[in-house]
């Protein structure tokens, strides 16, 4: 697993596409999920999966983002967001390599690589009971601070030129500013 730690705004996701462009899951699948959209109520469902009829609305089987990674790459950003109890499971899934999707007496194997992103210290949080430390313990195999922008000034050109070029590419016209 490898966590990366930076403000909003840093890179986080471009350096785990980097990561992901340079692994050897390159061409597996590379799955992103923001946890702070997850809702409290539905994480579980869209991390593990469900089976059909597990919970009021439930009408069909959800595969779950951790079995879709299987054999790639799992993006987890703002993972502080993910609350206690569902840590707990992602824990276990990270260390076995399977885990019960939500309804189901049948385990689910997949094996994923894991990269982690936030913006707070999670070892604060730990602190505060916030976060688990083991789960800290078993993601933060590998750690890279991403600093602000403000931090990097001389990354402000090389990061407006990379996003014309790909305007460019992705439109078929070339964008840029007036020299003025």
């Amino acid at each position: 697993p490898v966590l990366l730690h930076g403000p909003s705004g840093a890179g986080k996701e471009v350096l785990a596409h980097a990561i992901q462009r340079r692994s050897l899951r390159r061409s597996a699948p590379f799955i992103i999920k923001n946890c702070a959209s997850l809702s409290k109520e539905l994480a579980r469902s869209e991390l593990f999966g469900h089976m059909r009829g597990s919970f009021t609305g439930a009408t069909t089987v959800r595969q779950g983002l951790l079995k879709t990674a299987h054999e790639g790459i799992l993006f987890l950003d703002e993972i502080a967001e993910i609350p206690l109890q569902i840590q707990v499971i992602l824990l276990k899934a990270i260390e076995e390599k399977k885990f019960y999707p939500f309804g189901s007496d049948t385990p689910v194997h997949s094996d994923f690589q894991l990269i982690c992103g936030t913006n707070r210290d999670l070892a604060e949080e730990v602190r505060q009971g916030r976060f688990r430390l083991d789960l800290l313990s078993r993601i933060n195999m590998w750690h890279f601070r991403l600093p602000a922008l403000r931090e990097r000034l001389e990354d402000i050109e090389p990061n407006i030129n990379y996003e014309l070029d790909r305007h460019t590419r992705l439109k078929g016209f070339k964008a840029d500013f007036l020299p003025e």
